[in-house]
């Protein structure tokens, strides 16, 4: 491969990397405009951003469209919650309780067949948030609200191959055949 031949293939690859990496980073950035800095929403914006970068992503299978990413995050902030009221009973020291929200998440995650590994992470921030449960509810809406946006942006702005009346289809449980058929050119 000549020299020319690898800038213009770089050229290509950078060009259509640069949108979805663009709609990833403009998401995340305003997201903390409403949130102040803390350990449990650094660990949030990360996972977020991880979930952004998923669904921007060109190639879609049925482990990255929309409605596995929000069942995922349910099952994260429910592990969460449950873990949160059980502590205030038991307390229980934070390495058990990470111990717990990961094991339980990741395992529903894989026997539910939603399988998001940023959910995992955002389980651990859900237990870190300080707070009554409202707040991780409110946390949770604007998780939810963010990868809308996210996907609706990416339709709009990225991806050349879907038409937007197609986005309903991005909450409904498609099986593989119809996944290609649906979203491959």
């Amino acid at each position: 491969m000549s020299i020319i031949d690898f800038i213009k293939k770089e050229r290509m690859v950078w060009h259509k990397r640069f949108i979805p990496s663009l709609i990833t980073g403009i998401s995340i950035a305003i997201i903390t405009f409403f949130f102040e800095i803390t350990a449990s929403n650094i660990v949030m914006f990360a996972s977020l951003g991880a979930s952004a970068a998923i669904l921007t992503h060109k190639y879609i299978n049925r482990l990255n469209i929309l409605r596995t990413v929000i069942i995922s995050y349910l099952i994260a902030l429910t592990f969460s919650v449950i873990i949160y009221i059980v502590n205030l009973y038991y307390p229980m020291p934070f390495p058990i309780n990470a111990l717990l929200a990961v094991t339980l998440t990741t395992l529903s995650l894989y026997l539910f067949n939603v399988f998001h590994p940023p959910a995992i992470s955002a389980s651990l921030a859900f237990l870190l948030l300080h707070g009554s449960l409202i707040n991780r509810f409110l946390v949770f809406g604007s998780v939810l609200v963010l990868l809308i946006i996210v996907k609706v942006l990416t339709y709009a702005f990225y991806y050349e191959h879907l038409e937007m009346h197609k986005l309903y289809l991005e909450f409904k449980k498609l099986e593989k055949k119809e996944m290609k058929n649906l979203f491959q050119k």
